[in-house]
């Protein structure tokens, strides 16, 4: 996406997350782009999509393994780009497993996972058998402490205790 930005005639803001830097994964031969606004289906599901972006996205890929444990086929949706982000792959998730969670760091009044869950509701609100659920990071300013900035951002375990919620499992 980086190169993609760069390539940009428009002006681009590129976001990356500090804690991101030391992950790995695979990266295609060549020269290979991302286009904005082009999500990815991480990992396929049938019962329930969790949405991410960033960070979030390696918590939703651990707490979709969690779930497994428990029965639940979760697919994970890595939005990779929130403006403009991927609409139609949204709706198409949600029109597969019929029930939805968002998951974002940042606060979840007012910000991007608002306008996200209001757009699939809107698009894919005959699909839905449930709310769609959201596990955002805690409304308060982001702590300096170590232990308590962990408190305020969500956990693979805050999502899988959210997804069990919108699943209505015990």
């Amino acid at each position: 996406m980086l190169k993609y930005a760069i390539r940009q005639s428009d002006p681009v803001m590129f976001i990356e997350h500090l804690a991101l830097y030391n992950t790995r994964g695979e990266v295609p031969d060549g020269d290979y782009l991302t286009e904005f606004g082009k999500a990815q289906i991480v990992r396929p599901g049938k019962d329930i999509s969790i949405f991410a972006h960033s960070r979030m996205t390696l918590f939703a890929l651990e707490a979709a393994k969690e779930l497994e444990a428990l029965g639940v086929s979760a697919e994970v949706v890595d939005l990779r780009s929130l403006r403009p982000y991927d609409l139609e792959t949204l709706v198409k998730s949600v029109k597969r497993t019929n029930r939805a969670l968002y998951v974002e760091e940042g606060w979840g009044t007012y910000g991007i996972g608002a306008e996200i869950c209001a757009a699939v509701t809107e698009a894919a609100f005959d699909y839905l058998d449930a709310p769609i659920g959201r596990v955002a990071g805690a409304e308060v300013p982001m702590p300096y402490s170590k232990p308590l900035e962990r408190a305020a951002i969500p956990s693979p375990a805050t999502i899988v205790a959210k997804a069990k919620q919108v699943l209505h499992i015990a």
